[in-house]
This record gives structure tokens, sequence and C-alpha cells, in this order.
């Protein structure tokens, strides 16, 4: 948590802070490079601390706020006032020559996970002339709009159409324009089973003209225009930026960018600097990272594009425009502006040196994982806990702490006080850690021939992977090893069931292993295979007994129902989904199956396509016919559920039963819809949960948290009809289905005998 000053190539490194029981973060230099910034928790709450750059002195404090938590901080130009935003998403600014913060303003409206530091308002910018802030965020349209604070008129005023979602603004420097990133560039992806369209790489890059009188950025080229000494003398003037914001949105021009991902810009005199990535999720969402990106360069002389720098996660531009400071994971670099298509090469940081003192680090952590929960939790009364009595309990323990596991176990126990789902925390600074065995695995199970001292293959997964694509080993041409095989050698080495059979495959993960197999426990006759075991079974297993599912109800209802089972709400449902939903979309009834469920997000993005039903048939001359939506089903749905379900598998059953879609069947689901948007980084590397959303219906009431969702049919699985092979829960759903088949067949439609014109003379 300590703030460092490190030299580009020679000098001193200085710790400017050196404080082993707070934590500094967000250090920026001010502009001038004679101040930095930071935010620290020395004195029990985040606060803003400016000092000197260049020694170690004692840090100004800027603010006294009494509880809440602080983020991103931006000099102005004139490094007399720094910018920053808090939990409430309200963006402040400070000055540092003393005073309180002003409150510029505030947004409402956010997105639904969102790391912490980029709830709004977090995208900022100063005018050149340290006047203005420029800044988006989303009103109660949904819609993300840039907006201008004049800090003259203490105004706030939006300066965007309202059509698209604007971000990311900045100023040029001579103060005649401000650029900004929108998504409007919609060219829709069409997807390959179904009617569906999705909006990929929508971003392009846009100029506003401040002044109405003012020239556009890229005016028209004319090769006979010669710049005039009066424009050449006004750009060495002082900048003072004026706006008319009266038809300022009608003075816009796009800069000749392809369609993209572009991210965070940044301005010199003479080029616009921005992120982009060809491909990745970039919604505002952030369900998967897309970092790294590369770091370009538009000349504004040129107008062209020119690469800076590849595969990195964030950068800044130094105040005067001629250094770049770049991030990638752990390590800094610096290069400057100038540079193109530069090789990576980062500062040495292996001579920082900090003390540490346990104590009062986990002093530090536990305090600041209390306020997160106080500052972040959806509730601000908190359950009714005295919540700082629920600190003082367990502040005690800290002090009697011998390592970091005991801080976490005090930490969960603290947070768990707040009988809420979503409560986690995790990591931290583990300092001896066990090397983990590399065991190759065959995705099979063994059985013992006492009588020969032999292993068996019992069963042999052989379900593939074709996402990976991933084959089990045993599986394919060429391997023909079957269940009640004996396995007699690896590698050569005699296998014998004296020993645990994995050990004959330590350090065989991944690579190419000779096995001696045959259908007796002798070496006459036998035959040799080379195999690649795998290091991790688990997918193949899974995989397999969502096979076994699918066949079992294939049989039970002789091709009538279907079957598919949803393992989250995120990324593995969406993987397995089309597999075994598309294939089963013509069945008399399916199965949802949603035990298990480890959540993720909204599951109506599967329900969604489930729920497709018929809203026309089209007749075909020489083929069948068909319906519209193409892939919809007219199938009777179940969804079964269980108490392994939680999260976004509570969410599944509960809108299976709100769209009326079918029965719910099996035990009620774990009861977990407090969600959480952020997983909060602590000093050492180790993390904490804030639940801070919470569902209720459309009547106001609160659904679901601790309560789960309980069936309409509930049954439960018992251990010893499951150990022989018999799933009490599937097998009520193949029962209820074919009842509802019966009682209602739903058969295609005849359409009325062809039209006949008749001809009248």
């Amino acid at each position: 948590g300590e703030v460092f000053s490190v030299p580009a190539k020679e000098g001193v490194t200085l710790n400017l802070t050196a404080t082993p029981g707070a934590r500094e973060k967000d250090a920026v230099w001010s502009p001038d490079g004679e101040k930095i910034a930071c935010i620290s928790d020395r004195d029990g709450e985040y606060q803003l601390y400016v000092q000197d750059a260049d020694r170690v002195t004692k840090p100004k404090q800027l603010t006294h706020f009494k509880t809440g938590y602080r983020h991103t901080l931006r000099w102005s130009p004139d490094s007399k006032r720094i910018a920053f935003t808090d939990q409430t998403l309200t963006l402040y600014y400070v000055d540092v020559n003393g005073g309180q913060p002003v409150r510029v303003d505030k947004a409402d409206f956010e997105n639904v996970d969102v790391s912490v530091d980029l709830k709004p308002i977090y995208d900022f910018a100063w005018s050149p002339d340290s006047r203005y802030l420029a800044y988006s965020k989303m009103d109660s349209t949904l819609v993300n709009k840039l907006y201008v604070y004049s800090l003259d008129e203490k105004r706030v005023r939006c300066v965007s159409e309202g059509l698209f979602n604007d971000f990311h603004p900045v100023f040029t420097k001579d103060g005649q324009h401000l650029l900004f990133i929108s998504n409007r560039r919609f060219d829709p992806t069409y997807g390959d089973f179904e009617w569906e369209m999705v909006y990929k790489k929508m971003a392009g890059i846009y100029a506003l003209t401040l002044r109405k009188d003012g020239a556009p950025l890229l005016p028209p080229r004319n090769d006979r225009e010669v710049e005039s000494k009066e424009a050449k003398k006004s750009q060495k003037q002082k900048v003072r930026v004026s706006i008319d914001f009266d038809g300022l949105t009608s003075r816009i021009e796009s800069l000749p960018v392809k369609r993209g991902n572009y991210r965070y810009l940044a301005v010199s005199d003479d080029h616009l600097f921005y992120l982009n990535r060809d491909e990745g999720d970039f919604n505002r969402f952030e369900f998967r990272s897309h970092l790294p990106m590369d770091l370009y360069a538009f000349s504004f002389k040129d107008r062209q594009e020119e690469l800076v720098l590849k595969g990195i996660d964030e950068y800044k531009l130094s105040a005067d425009g001629s250094h770049i400071a770049y991030r990638k994971g752990k390590k800094i670099g610096i290069i400057k502006s100038s540079v193109r298509d530069a090789k990576k090469k980062y500062l040495d940081l292996s001579h920082l040196q900090m003390w540490m003192v346990p104590k009062a680090e986990w002093r530090q952590i536990f305090n600041e994982a209390w306020r997160i929960e106080r500052d972040f939790y959806y509730e601000p009364n908190m359950h009714g806990i005295d919540w700082n009595a629920v600190r003082e309990k367990y502040g005690q323990l800290v002090e009697k702490a011998t390592c970091r596991q005991d801080l976490r176990f005090i930490i969960g126990e603290m947070i768990g006080e707040l009988n809420t789902s979503h409560t986690y925390v995790f990591g931290g600074d583990f300092k001896r850690k066990a090397e983990r065995v590399n065991v190759g695995l065959l995705a099979a199970d063994y059985s013992v021939d006492k009588t020969s001292n032999r292993y068996r293959f019992a069963k042999i997964y052989s379900v593939p992977d074709w996402l990976k694509p991933n084959v089990p080993p045993l599986f394919g041409p060429g391997k023909n090893v079957q269940p009640g095989d004996y396995l007699l050698r690896v590698n050569g080495k005699e296998v014998t069931a004296d020993r645990n059979i994995y050990s004959y495959f330590l350090g065989l993960a991944n690579r190419k292993v000779l096995l001696t197999v045959n259908r007796k426990p002798s070496l006459k006759g036998a035959r040799e295979i080379v195999v690649t075991p795998v290091s991790n079974e688990y997918q193949y297993r899974y995989l397999d007994w969502v096979e076994h599912n699918r066949r079992v109800v294939e049989k039970a209802s002789h091709g009538l129902i279907g079957y598919l089972h949803l393992p989250d709400t995120y990324n593995r449902s969406a993987r397995i989904f089309p597999k075994y939903y598309y294939s089963q979309t013509k069945k008399k009834g399916i199965i949802v199956d949603g035990r298990f469920n480890g959540g993720g997000l909204d599951p109506d993005i599967f329900l969604q396509r489930l729920n497709k039903k018929p809203l026309s048939y089209w007749t075909r001359r020489y083929s069948h016919d068909y319906m519209t939506p193409w892939l919809g089903n007219n199938a009777h749905l179940v969804c079964l559920t269980n108490r392994q379900a939680g999260s976004g598998g509570d969410e599944l059953p509960y809108l299976f039963r709100k769209k009326k879609m079918g029965l719910v069947i099996g035990t009620r689901s774990w009861g977990g819809l407090v969600g959480i948007s952020m997983f909060y980084p602590l000093i050492d590397g180790g993390g904490i949960t804030a639940p801070d959303y919470r569902i209720y219906d459309e009547h106001g009431r609160w659904v679901v948290e601790n309560e789960g969702v309980t069936p309409d049919i509930v049954i439960d699985n018992k251990p010893d009809e499951m150990a022989r092979g018999y799933d009490a829960q599937l097998m009520k759903a193949v029962e209820v289905l074919m009842e509802q088949i019966k009682k209602d067949p739903r058969p295609w439609p005849k359409h009325q005998p062809f039209p006949v014109d008749e001809i009248k003379e």
C-alpha cells in the first residue's frame, strides 16, 4: 500500500509514505511535476492527501470525510485542483490549497456488475484551462450521455443527443474541441442457429466543435491553404475555453477510423491516443475481461492511425504529452509518445522495499473489510445490525490472529453476521504454498480383481468435449478399451493393486503414455496403446452424467421428451445449450434441468429461447412445413431444481415459473439473490464482496433470498436409489410431461385446402 517515486532510468527511488498500517492507492503526479496526490486510510477512512514529489515530507490532508470510499484522482492542468469520485457515484473536486470538496454531479443509474473503480462517474476529464469538467453518466433512459460542468457557473449541461451511448470524453489541448467515444456504428452479426442479431465493434471516435464560429477538428483538405501567422500565434497563447452550448450537438464530426472497441482517449498537441482491440466483449457489464488491448496514435495532421504498443492493460499520457507510462499485469514501462510499434521494456521494480508489520497490516485489512460492507452493502441500515458493535466484537480477535488464514476466518465470521448470500472473503498473503503434484488421469473408474491383484476398467467416460476440442484419453479410433479390461502396465511398469492406481501416473498428465491392456489378467495376448492422460477429468464426468440423463429420458419417454442441463447461468450453460437444445426443439416435451446450477448472471437469456412458441406456420411444396420462429418449440416444459442450485440457479426456477413455462420439480433451491457487482481487492491480494443489490417482485415484495424457490412438486433423491442409478426427480419429470403430452398432444396444425381461384369472364 505504499507510494513510491521511481525514476524512468536513473535516479533516486523514494518510498514517499512508509505507512505499514495504512493503505495508499490511486497515486497521481501533478501536471507541474511538483506534487503527488493519493488516497490513504491512515486516519481510519479514505481521504485525499498531497505531498512533495521529490522528497519525503509530511503529506497534507485535503479531505476529512467521516465515511466512504473514494477513487480515481485527476489533477486539473493548472495543478490547483483534484477531481475524484466516491461510492455514492458522486463526482467532486477539491482545491489543493484548502477548502471543502465541491460536489459536481451524481449518477443515479449504473450498470450491473461493474468493478468498483469503474463505477460512475469515473471517466471525467478537465479542460485545458481547468474551468470545465467533462464526463459521462447514465440517466433514466439507461443511455450513457456526456455532460459538461462549468466551475465558474457551478452548472451542469448535457451535451449528448441522447440516442447513443457516449463516453470517455477528452478536451483537445487548444480547448477548441471535445473528443469522445460513442457506440453508434451498428453492423449486426446474425446467429448461425437462430434469426437473432447482436452488435459488436460499435464504437467510433467523434469530435464536438465547442464554439459556433470554431473550425472543425479535421477541416476539408486544401493543398493551396497556408496556415496564417495569426493561427500559429493563437496556438501559443494561453488557452481559455469558450463553449457555445446552444446547437453544440449539431457541431459534430466523425474521425476517419474504422469501427472498433475504442477506450480511454488522451491527447497531445498533435495526436490522439486510444486503446482498441479487434475482438472481445466490450459491453459495460464486464462479463469477460477484454484485456490486453493495443495502443494507437491518430495524427491530427496526417489523419492516419499508427500502432504505438501492442498488448497492454492500461496507459497514461504525461501532462506535456511527451511520454507514456503503461502497465501489463504487474509490470510497468515508459516510452516516448513519439515511438511507434514499440517493444515493451519494463522498469526494474525489484529493488522496491517496504517494512511490513503483519499485525498492523491485518488491522488495516480487517477495518477495510468492515468499511467496505458499511459503504457498499445494499441496505444502509445493515439489516438492523449494530455494525459498529460488530467491528468491536470481531476486532478483538484480530489481536489474537497468528496468521493470514486466521484473519480470513475472522472476517468471514464478521460478514456472516449480515445473514446474506454472496458474502465472500478469499485469498491473502500466503507465503508457504506446496507445489501441486502432476497426476495423469484416464477419465475412468477402476475396480480390483483380488484374485489376480490387478486393476480393471470399471467404467470409461467417453463423451467428448467438442468445444476445446478435447476427447477423453480412452476415446477414439485405435483405443478400443472396454469396461472389464485389465490395465497391466504403464510405460512398461507393472501395475498391481497393492498400490494406489494413481501412483502409476505421477508426472504423466498431458504427456504421451504407453498402456498395456488385455481382456484377461495376463500379458499373453495383451496389446499396447498410446494415450495422453489429462490433469482434470471433471468435464468428462459431467458430460457423461448429462448424456446419461438424456438417454434415460429418451428411453423412458419413447423418444417424446428431450433433456438439457444448465450447469450455471453463464458461460458453461452458454456453451452446452446449443448442443442439447437445437437438436431437440421438435420434442413433445423438454426437461430443463437446473439442479446444481452455480449461477452467474441473469438466466433469462436461456429462458427466452426455451420460451419461443409457434407464432405462425408456413407450407412448402417439396419439404416439410416450418414455423416461425424457426427454432422455437411447441413442447411442454418442466424445470428441475434442488438445494444445490443457487444465485442465478435460484433465479432460473423463479423466472421459469414467473413466465408460466411449466411446473418446477425437485427440492427448494439455495435462496441467495442478494447479488454482488464487484469483488473488492484488499491490500495483500486478498478480496471481499459486499452484496449490493437485492431482488424484489412487481409488488415490491422481497423474494427468494433466504427462502429459495419451493417447487410445485417436491421430491428428493434418496441416496440408496441414486447409488443404483435411479434419479427420482428426473423420472418424476418424465411422468409429469408424459401426462401433459397425453392430455394436450399439440399436433402440427393441418392447413385448409389450397385455394382455387375462379376465373370470371
